[in-house]
């Protein structure tokens, strides 16, 4: 749901009248602004899931989420460096440029979410392997015989 939130949003600004029109009216401004910050921070709060959470999503299926929703992202960037949005006239290098920002920016912002999601499964799995060895070495130890053998 946050990715369709946070993604769809952004077609929606992007690919509809909606860009235009919130050139004209601050108050659409502020609320398009407002809904893509909270969006982005839901999205990013429901993959990193770094909090305590009642129901933990398991790490393939927000990588999966992850990356569906970047390479969304990414369509969406290589649109808007073919075609401005519905209503807006900008001149192609401008367009090109903000393309390309979205679409690079986009890139860092999802490294740096995929790095969090290695680094929890990471931990998840160096716990696992630390208490198996940990067991392993008990019981080597109780048979009498040397660790690493």
């Amino acid at each position: 749901m946050a990715a369709l939130l946070d993604v769809g949003g952004l077609w929606l600004l992007y690919r509809s009248g909606l860009f235009a029109a919130m050139q004209h009216h601050a108050w659409l401004h502020a609320v398009v602004h407002l809904h893509v910050l909270t969006a982005g921070l839901l999205f990013t709060f429901a993959v990193c899931q770094l909090d305590a959470v009642r129901r933990r999503w398991s790490l393939a299926v927000r990588g999966m989420t992850l990356l569906a929703a970047g390479a969304a992202h990414a369509v969406l960037a290589k649109s808007l460096y073919a075609a401005a949005p519905p209503g807006t006239t900008f001149a192609s290098a401008d367009l090109h440029t903000g393309a390309q920002l979205m679409y690079y920016g986009g890139d860092l912002v999802e490294a740096g979410l995929a790095v969090v999601l290695a680094a929890s499964w990471y931990r998840a799995t160096g716990r696992a392997w630390a208490v198996r060895g940990r067991a392993q070495a008990r019981r080597s130890w109780a048979a009498g015989v040397p660790a690493g053998r």
